[in-house]
C-alpha cells in the first residue's frame, strides 16, 4: 500500500463519533433543589433537569459543584410536588448559555441505576 492509498472505511469510522452510554437519556422539565449531601440543613440551590436516565441525571444550576460532589437532589413537578429524592454524584461540570443565562451544566450519575418503573414515575 502506497504512502497515498488508506484502509478502506477509515475515513467513516474516524468521523462516526462512538455512541459511550449505557443508558437512554429522556428530556424533562422538572424543577430540582441540590444541595451537599454533606450539609443536608443548606437551603439548597434550584435549577432544573435537563435529561434523566436510569444512570444519571443532567442539571441546570446557577452554582456549579464540583466534580467529586455527592448531591441530595429534591426531584420535584412545575407545580412544586416533591416526586422523589435522589442522590448522585457530579461526574462533570460545564458553563453553558440558556435562554440568555449563564448556568452550570453538571452530569451527575447515581450510584445505583434506578429501576425501568422509577424512572417512568419521574419521566
Amino acid at each position: 500500500m502506497s504512502a497515498r492509498e488508506t484502509v478502506p472505511g477509515a475515513e467513516q469510522s474516524a468521523s462516526v463519533h462512538a455512541e459511550r452510554r449505557a443508558f437512554v437519556r429522556l428530556a424533562t422539565d422538572l424543577s430540582v433543589c441540590a444541595r451537599p449531601n454533606k450539609r443536608g440543613h443548606d437551603v439548597g440551590w434550584p435549577g432544573r433537569v435537563r435529561d434523566l436516565s436510569r444512570g444519571g441525571v443532567g442539571l441546570l444550576l446557577q452554582h456549579r459543584f464540583r466534580p467529586g460532589t455527592d448531591l441530595s437532589i429534591e426531584l420535584r413537578e412545575n407545580t412544586g410536588k416533591l416526586l422523589r429524592t435522589v442522590h448522585a454524584r457530579v461526574a462533570h461540570a460545564s458553563a453553558v448559555l440558556v435562554d440568555g443565562h449563564h448556568c452550570w451544566l453538571l452530569g451527575c450519575s447515581f450510584p445505583e441505576p434506578l429501576t425501568d418503573d422509577e424512572l417512568q414515575a419521574l419521566a
